[in-house]
């Protein structure tokens, strides 16, 4: 009974491997010296989340620009895994620029406390802000109410690998409690 329990639980642990991540960044700058390592720095809206392939499209009304961007309305590749920004919320955006599209850096000192900005950066002039949208695949009623597309069950692999492992340690609990109720009968 041993050997199959000791069997079982090996399999388990080959059949269930689960990739992990970690951040090479130990704590993100602070706003005023990130300023200096990044390509733009705003104070934006997100008005749309759009999630494709392990990437959420953000698209963001700026409020306010302090570096790089000169557009009222950006689209922003966020990681999928990672990324925290919410629908309707407003936050302080330290981005990168990749070709034509502006990255939000895993690393990035993005926060939703926007009033760092007036503690940061009060000492950089403001960049005024065009009508022109930065992607013109983009419709200009871009600011009307907009819901976020695709939000289907996205924790799906994780809720089946929480099955498995939770099925797994119940016939590990019955295993260990049929083990137990056996040597007593043989007493």
């Amino acid at each position: 009974m041993k050997k199959i329990m000791i069997t079982i639980f090996i399999i388990c642990v080959f059949l269930i491997p689960k990739q992990s991540y970690a951040l090479s960044c130990v704590e993100p700058s602070p706003p005023d010296v990130a300023y200096n390592e990044y390509d733009a720095v705003i104070i934006g809206t997100v008005q749309k989340i759009k999630e494709n392939n392990g990437i959420k499209m953000l698209t963001i009304k700026v409020d306010k620009s302090f570096k790089g961007v000169d557009k009222k309305i950006i689209e922003v590749e966020e990681d999928f895994t990672w990324g925290e920004s919410e629908l309707n919320s407003s936050y302080l955006y330290f981005l990168n620029e990749n070709g034509d599209n502006w990255v939000l850096s895993l690393c990035s000192p993005t926060t939703s406390n926007i009033d760092a900005a007036d503690k940061y950066l009060s000492d950089k002039e403001a960049i005024p802000l065009s009508n022109v949208i930065a992607n013109e695949n983009e419709p200009s009623d871009i600011l009307e109410e907009v819901q976020v597309e695709d939000e289907g069950d996205t924790n799906n692999e994780e809720s089946n690998s929480l099955t498995i492992i939770v099925l797994v340690a119940i016939i590990f609990i019955l295993s260990l409690f049929t083990i137990l109720i056996r040597k007593r009968m043989k007493k």
